[in-house]
């Protein structure tokens, strides 16, 4: 089946009611590519089985449902409103807001192809766990010590042998071509499950534009970024890092604008309308999408396609010691903060 990585409702915000084929379409821009006019908010963001779950096939019907209940029809009924004046960022707007902006987050073509570089990742640590002597005493020492506790009668220790064939098992087991694709439906529905609270009890804003100088959206529309002292724009940075701002067109005119609530050792500011649209083309997969054809978005776009690669360039870990956070989490222990 078809799975939607954007919302229907959201991408009609930026749609314009064509005459010739007398429904909404988008202008859609891409790399190297003129802005192409007949993009169907319908179809632009559907994918055949990206929600698939390999070991159950019933799943991505579940999971559209889940995201289209849960998260979507709460906030399709004021989507529209945010913006004018009358509108209000309440604390149940904002609720339902955070989920609504993690899941988009998390559900797109860009987070499931970072999914294989996490799943690399961690098999990578349970190698490097092989050839290290000390940390396969010390895990089978406490295993022995784990199977005491819980009342087994040992005649003797677990052996480093044991450990080593049962990280091999592990990694036989987590080492096939879907794994990429599991490890993302469990990150969708483990985020579906909790609130991001550093979002949720950050500071909420709505940026607006004018309508000859609109926003676009991207493939990847929620955009994170830090603005150093002397103006340079960083994307991709995770949502509990210091000074990280997040950002979501709403519409062609409207944008939210949220402040995590992190660490913040400069003073920030909104980014303007032509700084938002930049950062939608540097996180895009593919595509952005707009409700006009515009040269002049079409040349702030063309630059920036392409520049955060989700795992690679950015939202990724390379600052963590992956092979010590994984021997603090299978000695029972709360892994070193990053």
């Amino acid at each position: 089946m078809f799975s939607h990585t954007i919302p229907r409702k959201l991408l009609e915000q930026f749609a314009y009611d064509d005459p010739r084929t007398k429904s909404k379409r988008l202008w859609q821009y891409q790399k190297g590519l003129p802005p192409w006019w007949k993009a169907s908010p319908g179809r632009a963001t559907a994918w055949d089985g990206h929600f698939a779950d390999p070991v159950n096939a019933a799943k991505e019907e579940q999971i559209e449902l889940r995201l289209k209940q849960e998260f979507e029809d709460p906030v399709n009924e004021f989507i529209e409103m945010i913006g004018y004046r009358t509108f209000f960022l309440d604390s149940r707007r904002i609720y339902l807001l955070t989920g609504y902006v993690r899941m988009l987050f998390t559900r797109s073509v860009a987070r499931q192809g970072a999914s294989a570089v996490n799943a690399k990742t961690k098999m990578d640590a349970f190698r490097a766990l092989l050839k290290d002597d000390e940390k396969l005493t010390e895990l089978a020492a406490r295993y022995t010590m784990d199977m005491i506790s819980r009342g087994y009668r040992l005649g003797r220790m677990v052996t480093k042998q044991e450990v080593i064939e049962a990280t091999e098992k592990t990694i036989a087991q987590h080492s096939g071509p879907d794994e990429a694709q599991r490890d993302f439906i469990q990150a969708l529905e483990t985020m579906m499950t909790f609130p991001d609270e550093t979002m949720l009890n950050g500071q909420w804003g709505i940026m607006t534009t004018d309508a000859a100088h609109p926003f676009v959206i991207g493939d990847a529309p929620v955009v994170t970024f830090e603005r150093t002292e002397r103006n340079t724009l960083y994307w991709g940075q995770g949502f509990a890092r210091p000074n990280v701002e997040v950002f979501l067109p709403v519409s062609p005119t409207t944008c939210l604008h949220i402040l995590p609530r992190v660490e913040r050792t400069r003073q920030p500011r909104p980014p303007a309308p032509a700084e938002v649209n930049m950062g939608q083309a540097a996180c895009a997969t593919k595509y952005c999408f707009a409700n006009i054809k515009s040269q002049e978005i079409d040349v702030v776009l063309q630059p920036e396609f392409g520049k955060m690669r989700m795992g690679i360039t950015g939202f990724n870990t390379h600052h963590i010691d992956h092979n010590q956070t994984l021997f603090d989490i299978l000695m029972g222990r709360r892994p070193r903060a990053a």
